[in-house]
């Protein structure tokens, strides 16, 4: 399981700033007619504020939902974290997982997080200092 836990539950997940890790969407489930069928909506909350966006560049702006945390558009920045941003990211992390009951060992994840982060052939490679830094600490709690 710790494998895929990030790139699941924080990486790919739009519940999820994949900037900071903070939840900007909360996910609910209506049923829709006399058969049960189903559909998932997605409505903003905690850090999630609407703003609009060029989508494609064509002139038309089109409401999305940003982060009010790190002004996070829905996908990561391509600018690297420093380190104390990343320890900071972590404990994020931390309360996503909590939030999905899974264990994680938070003291181990920032940890992780800052020993990877001070590794030059690393420091700039922040999704997989995040991504190797959960599977650390998700295996760690569960040991």
């Amino acid at each position: 399981m710790p494998a895929r836990v990030f790139e699941r539950y924080l990486w790919t997940n739009p519940e999820v700033c994949s900037e900071c890790f903070a939840r900007i969407r909360t996910e609910h489930t209506m049923t829709r007619d006399q058969w049960g069928n189903t559909v998932t909506e997605l409505d903003r909350a905690d850090a999630g504020i609407q703003g609009y966006d060029n989508v494609n560049g064509g002139g038309v702006y089109l409401p999305r939902t940003f982060c009010e945390d790190c002004g996070g558009r829905g996908h990561a920045d391509p600018e690297t974290d420093s380190k104390i941003q990343a320890t900071r990211r972590a404990t994020q992390i931390v309360a996503r997982l909590d939030e999905r009951n899974i264990p994680v060992d938070a003291r181990a994840l920032r940890r992780a997080t800052r020993v990877l982060k001070s590794k030059p052939e690393l420091e700039a490679l922040d999704r997989e200092i995040y991504e190797r830094a959960t599977k650390i600490a998700v295996r760690r709690a569960q040991s």
